[in-house]
This record gives structure tokens, sequence and C-alpha cells, in this order.
């Protein structure tokens, strides 16, 4: 999740570090600019993990993610090899996706208006 969009869902940006998730992978969501993550074995997807949350604020983005959504504990990798456990949410619905590569360049510039004026 990008910062501008956590700050809004949770009231603030806490630290984070860069991370990579293995054996997972990013997809479009059928009329959506916003992306699903998926298990897919030797993809990788790369982000953001997010420290030190409290129980309220990872409620607020259990609600913002919503039903289509599920959070599942993953072991993350960040750029200096360190291991750390995290959670990711994982799209449950049978439908809906688009097997094919969510850009996050692409919802930087131009799927963000879309997003915004749907979710924020």
């Amino acid at each position: 999740m990008l910062s501008f969009v956590f700050q809004r869902v949770v009231g603030r940006c806490p630290q984070s570090i860069e991370a990579t998730l293995n054996d997972w992978k990013r997809v479009r969501v059928d009329k959506e600019s916003f992306p699903a993550a998926v298990p897919a074995s030797g993809d990788q997807v790369r982000g953001i993990l997010w420290l030190g949350l409290s129980t309220d604020e990872i409620a607020r983005l259990d609600q913002f993610e919503g039903e289509h959504y599920q959070r599942m504990s993953v072991q993350v990798s960040a750029l200096s090899g360190e291991r750390h456990a995290a959670e990711i949410y994982q799209w449950v619905r049978d439908d809906g996706l688009i097997n094919e590569p969510w850009d996050i360049d692409w919802f930087k510039t131009v799927g963000i208006k879309d997003f915004s004026s749907k979710y924020l």
C-alpha cells in the first residue's frame, strides 16, 4: 500500500521497510484500479512492510480491505536479507481477477484518480 493511502486509512505512516514476498504476485482486478495478491510459485511481490501497528490500526486496514480479502501470515525478506513475519491481504473470491500483472507505475499516474474518488 502506498504511503499516502496508508496514511488516509490508518491515520499515520509508521516506520516501514522495503520487503519482498516470494511465491506471490499482484494481478489486476476486473474494472478496478487496485491489485489483488495471490499465491504464485516462482513470482515475487516487492512492497512495504509497515512496523509497529496497533490492534485498532489493523482493524482499520481490515475494514478498508473488505470482504474480498483475507489477512494471512507470511514471511518476507528485507533488502538486507533479514526475514520478517508479516501479514498480507489475499484475494479470496473465485472471480474478478485478470491474470495480468498489476502495474504500480500506472496506478501512481493514472489509476490513483479513480481509486481515490471511490475509496479514499
